[in-house]
């Protein structure tokens, strides 16, 4: 019973720390600006229940021909609904954002454009593992559209780049 405290207090601090290690201290900047440049995905389009059994192997496979190098590019997801208020069906392109449409796509794959020059709301967060960015993330563009009072509509679209550095911009009226 005596270890029992000791052993508690231990656990929370290297949970704290890998926490702080993946950098969960850490908040995200937003602004309001235009979406700039122009964003060419390289994907699978999905449409159905967030928890269909396809919808998760697609984010799978993406991760698998970035870093297969079949594709170069940011992981990256274009939501057409909001993913944390759709109900029964969601919208989404699930794949990468790649520089230009040189590269040859893998099976079943196909492009698709996010035009530049909407208006978004940007979040931007730096060293933050892309496990724990999209909840950083979407906070923080969800408190930023509330504090400026806008109203978000059309797609998010997220990218997590190298180096821990991620991003979400949504659009708003």
């Amino acid at each position: 019973m005596r270890f029992f405290l000791p052993i508690i207090l231990l656990l929370t601090l290297v949970g704290l720390g890998t926490y702080a290690w993946l950098g969960g201290f850490r908040s995200a900047t937003t602004a309001l600006r235009p979406s700039t440049p122009q964003v060419l995905l390289a994907g699978h389009y999905f449409r159905g229940p967030a928890q269909a059994d396809d919808f998760g192997p697609l984010f799978r496979r993406a991760k698998e021909v970035q870093d297969a190098g079949q594709l170069r590019g940011d992981l990256a997801n274009l939501y057409f609904d909001n993913p944390e208020k759709a109900r029964d069906t969601i919208r989404a392109f699930v794949g990468l954002a790649v520089a230009d449409s040189s590269q040859p796509l893998p099976a079943g794959w196909r492009y698709r454009v996010l035009p530049a020059g909407r208006r978004v709301v940007a979040a931007h967060i730096s060293g933050v593992g892309y496990l724990l960015a999209p909840d950083k993330l979407y906070p923080a563009v969800q408190e930023f559209l509330k504090q400026e009072k806008l109203t978000q509509k059309g797609f998010y679209f997220e990218r997590f780049a190298p180096h821990d550095e991620a991003e979400v911009w949504a659009e708003v009226q």
